[in-house]
């Protein structure tokens, strides 16, 4: 009995020597105690500031798109009052042209009249209407033609306006020559007319179209 109690004595696992690091590894060292009372602290405040954060870039994106919200509104606004400013303006202008057409078709008529007993073109008086409705016609056209926004439409008019005047001023000239430069002015008119209707089909075209996705 006392030999197998020896025996089993001295199977026992020997102790590992000092500085062993064992099987397991190293023993992390105990924490101490000042950091169990710490550390929910610091935990609250990084979530604290965490949290901040989140909101600060949240509401930085939040102002982002309501700011471009509303830069869109301002920008669908003023895109509105231009073109209902351009197409009532083109409405006008066109009117006043052809107002002007008439204008200068009857006081070209009435010079052609008075050539075949003359044999000379204008240098007739025309009557206080159609003076009238002539002088009326060439201011119409002069105020509204500069405001026409499109430059290259608006040069086109002042052309046409100048054209429409050309045979009223050619006293004494031959009528056949009169003849082509009226006929040269209404060819104009009716392109200038024709490039109006356009730019307005187009306003309407482009206000038709849903507005692009930003």
């Amino acid at each position: 009995m006392y030999n197998r109690i020896i025996y089993a004595v001295g199977r026992l696992p020997k102790a590992a020597p000092a500085g062993s690091h064992g099987r397991r590894g190293r023993i992390l060292p105990a924490m101490p105690e000042w950091f169990s009372s710490v550390w929910p602290v610091a935990t609250f405040f990084l979530g604290g500031a965490s949290a901040y954060l989140r909101d600060f870039v949240t509401e930085k994106r939040q102002i982002a798109r309501d700011s471009k919200a509303r830069q869109a509104e301002r920008d669908k606004v003023i895109s509105e009052r231009r073109e209902t400013f351009e197409l009532d303006h083109l409405e006008r202008l066109n009117e006043a042209l052809q107002k002007l057409g008439r204008a200068a078709g009857r006081a070209h008529h009435v010079d052609m009249m008075t050539s075949r007993q003359t044999g000379h073109y204008a240098g007739t008086r025309l009557s206080s209407e159609d003076s009238d409705a002539f002088a009326q016609a060439n201011r119409d056209v002069h105020m509204l033609r500069n405001l026409v926004l499109d430059d290259a439409l608006r040069n086109q008019v002042a052309r046409v306006h100048e054209a429409l005047n050309v045979p009223s001023s050619m006293h004494r000239s031959d009528p056949d020559d009169a003849e082509q430069q009226f006929a040269v002015a209404i060819l104009a008119l009716d392109a200038a007319q024709a490039a109006i209707a356009a730019r307005i089909r187009e306003i309407y075209l482009t206000a038709s179209l849903p507005a692009a996705r930003t």
